[in-house]
């Protein structure tokens, strides 16, 4: 559908068109006030007639104004004149993703991760602002000067969800990225969005979507058909990298990577051992794949026959040692029948002025020291070991990790109901609830009640890890939201938590109203 308008905007003047959606046109403008580049995205009067839309789509580009972020377009402002809406945007120098694309074909593994990272971060950081993008297509991913990565539009298909222009057809998102959940009704999503982020990674590393072609085809395909795998579509991608981007299609949300960070650590893992056959990043005119061979190897020269060498050259040398101390055992029975069976544990104190040192106390110590025995002489003859000592031990005690309680609130507090959780299920529920995580890269989540909290209120959730601060989101309670219901924040570090006590807050208004501590168990980062 294409729609075209005459309009003068009180404060910019535009330009030409650069880009065309259902409900938008996108043009070049100046601002009056200083000549400065800016892009215009106007939304024409026919489609403004929905006056829920028009609230919802002020206030999600009020909301992706307040997006910093190196990877996201910038927006500057929204408004509203007469029966115009638009958005002021940052205009970008880039060329759209897809155009590339169409251009050059598929990218090699390694440019597809530095652009994949770029957009996952862009993604997790919304994400965390609870803005979601709802239509993450090539065609809203440009590439400027090093593959710099600006993604644009972020909050626009979550201020249409629910509104009539979704109900008469329009506003749904592109077909091709869509994940199967939007095609069965349900609105954009932090799983949703990282599924066609998935589809890009699929559609940089084999020139096309894995689902093309008629609208109602594609979105058919999306819910019910399974992609073919990405190895088989091009035989430069390795099976590894191909399972990676596979799992970010799965049709069930739970078997998706929970975040971008998380996928793309899978990416890298992958990219790091791809085949030796891979796709240039320039491809050749003749549009053959470059091969990469490798020197055969010698024998020696594989590490699968030093390890057969390796492991019985190591139970050799370790049935020796079991063999040397148990001769030396039964010498040492032998020769000094009268010495002592065992060690003792003596606490070490300082010895009283008026009386004798103390020496091999029995009762425990907060630093045990081992003692040293002293072989029997012919003069002297060892006191016996008391029958209650306990055996000596080399084990060192580990020190337990504090026991977090519950979740503390505040009174007056608009949060109740507050759960941690290591998991979210595909209904948006808590998995996983506890106060003692396993460690792993998985985020850490606290769900929370929320009641009589006006939009537009300051608040804040705080990270830390034990005394060290990791990170703190500020934001404002979202106008999109219902006057009760449940949400959630979350948190996941880049390389994994580590092991140790943690502690997240909600603060509104500068105030602690909730406070939350878990630990992490140690062992398996």
């Amino acid at each position: 559908m294409t729609t075209s308008i005459d309009i003068e905007l009180d404060n910019y003047s535009l330009g030409q068109e650069i880009g065309r959606g259902d409900l938008t046109i996108v043009y070049e403008a100046r601002r009056k006030a200083d000549g400065a580049m800016v892009a215009v995205k106007l939304v024409p009067p026919q489609f403004t007639f929905d006056e829920l839309f028009v609230r919802r789509f002020l206030d999600m580009s009020k909301q992706a104004a307040r997006l910093e972020h190196p990877n996201i377009v910038r927006t500057f402002e929204a408004r509203q004149q007469g029966s115009i809406l638009y958005i002021v945007r940052e205009f970008v120098d880039a060329r759209p993703l897809a155009e590339i694309l169409a251009e050059e074909g598929p990218f090699s593994p390694q440019r597809a991760l530095n652009i994949a990272k770029q957009i996952a971060g862009a993604l997790d950081y919304a994400h965390q602002k609870s803005i979601m993008h709802g239509d993450l297509s090539a065609s809203r991913v440009y590439l400027g000067p090093d593959d710099h990565v600006t993604v644009a539009d972020f909050g626009q298909m979550q201020a249409m969800a629910g509104t009539s222009l979704v109900k008469q057809g329009f506003a749904v998102g592109s077909p091709e990225i869509m994940a199967p959940e939007r095609v069965h009704g349900q609105g954009p999503s932090r799983q949703s969005d990282l599924y066609s982020l998935g589809v890009l990674c699929y559609q940089m590393l084999n020139g096309k979507p894995p689902f093309v072609g008629e609208p109602a085809a594609v979105l058919h395909a999306q819910a019910y058909e399974q992609p073919r795998p990405l190895h088989m579509a091009n035989p430069g991608v390795s099976l590894r990298l191909s399972e990676a981007v596979g799992r970010m299609l799965s049709k069930g949300l739970e078997l998706r990577y929970s975040t971008g960070s998380e996928f793309t650590r899978a990416l890298t893992v992958a990219v790091e051992g791809t085949a030796p056959i891979r796709i240039s990043s320039s491809p050749t005119k003749t549009g053959q794949l470059e091969i990469d061979l490798e020197v055969p190897k010698s024998g020696w020269q594989r590490p699968w026959v030093w390890v057969l060498i390796a492991v019985p050259l190591i139970l050799i040398l370790l049935i020796a040692g079991f063999l040397a101390v148990s001769a030396w055992l039964a010498f040492r029975a032998a020769v000094l029948p009268a010495a002592p069976a065992q060690d003792t544990i003596a606490q070490i104190t300082e010895p009283s002025p008026t009386t004798a040192p103390l020496v091999a106390e029995s009762q425990p110590s907060a630093a045990p020291v081992e003692a040293a025995v002293t072989p029997p002489t012919a003069t002297a003859t060892p006191a016996p070991l008391p029958t209650d000592t306990p055996p000596p031990t080399s084990t060192p005690t580990l020190v337990p990790l504090p026991t977090p309680g519950p979740p503390m609130v505040a009174a007056g507090s608009p949060f109740s109901n507050v759960k941690l959780a290591h998991s979210i299920g595909a209904d948006n529920q808590p998995e996983k609830v506890g106060t003692s995580f396993a460690p792993g890269s998985l985020p850490v989540y606290l769900f929370f009640d929320y009641a009589n909290i006006q939009a537009g209120t300051p608040w804040t959730h705080r990270w830390t890890w034990g005394d060290t601060p990791l990170d703190v989101f500020d934001d404002t309670w979202p106008t999109s939201f219902s006057d009760t219901g449940t949400a959630w924040v979350y948190y996941s570090p880049t390389g994994g938590f580590q092991p140790g006590p943690y502690q997240v807050t909600l603060e509104v208004d500068g105030q602690v109203v909730v406070t939350a501590t878990f630990v992490v168990q140690p062992g398996g980062i």
